[in-house]
């Protein structure tokens, strides 16, 4: 699906592998295990002859939190958020590398909006960053808007290690407690406010925005 594959293998470690698989990811996995995050163990990373990225991790027992999540209780719902704040404050407390905004092997952005993904190499300061995400609009937004929303960007944010996509799929728990963070492939260093932006962008589920 989407150009990967992920495997189970009967060692107890699973293999990501596609072409969209890139070697961030990996790095990203063990910046978030340095930090304390419940995130896969990275066995071994490494690009294929044919231009597959290959990632082989340690397994992560727990159900998907999709699966759960409309059975639980209200009271449920708000434990799992509150171990989700602590976990991002972990994130956030990272000393990020020095004027880097994207991947955390420092190669590229990538942004997945709806079911496109767009790429951009690193960027070294917030203001280009700004000029990347711009570089989205549609070819024929007016000089206006454009010069609106440029005005409305800031570039004296935090940079903070940012997953970039906290949906329920993405997050596993067992006996209510979260177990791993996984899919990891757009996370990296980012604006401050880049991780509430994905939160609400990745998922259609109205009732796991409420708890933002």
């Amino acid at each position: 699906m989407f150009n990967r594959r992920v495997v189970l293998h009967a060692d107890g470690t699973v293999v990501k592998s596609g072409k969209r698989i890139a070697l961030g990811e990996a790095e990203a996995l063990k910046v978030a295990a340095h930090a304390g995050i419940p995130a896969p163990r990275v066995r071994d990373a490494y690009v294929t002859a044919d231009g597959q990225g290959c990632i082989r991790m340690d397994y992560i027992k727990g159900q998907p939190l999709d699966t759960l999540w409309p059975d639980m209780s209200v009271q449920e719902k708000r434990d799992i958020a509150l171990q989700l704040r602590e976990l991002i404050e972990k994130m956030r407390s990272v000393a990020p590398l020095a004027h880097l905004i994207g991947a955390c092997d420092g190669t590229e952005i990538r942004d997945t909006r709806l079911y496109s993904t767009y790429h951009s190499p690193a960027c070294r300061h917030e203001g280009a960053f700004n000029d990347f995400l711009l570089s989205g609009l549609y070819e024929h937004t007016p000089p206006l808007v454009r010069e609106a929303f440029s005005r409305r960007l800031q570039t004296n944010h935090r940079v903070v290690l940012s997953h970039c996509d906290l949906t329920p799929r993405n997050i596993l728990v067992q006996d209510g407690k979260i177990q791993g963070l996984v899919d990891w492939e757009d996370s990296g260093w980012f604006p401050e406010y880049w991780e509430y932006v994905k939160f609400f962008q990745r998922t259609a589920d109205k009732d796991w925005k409420l708890y933002a």
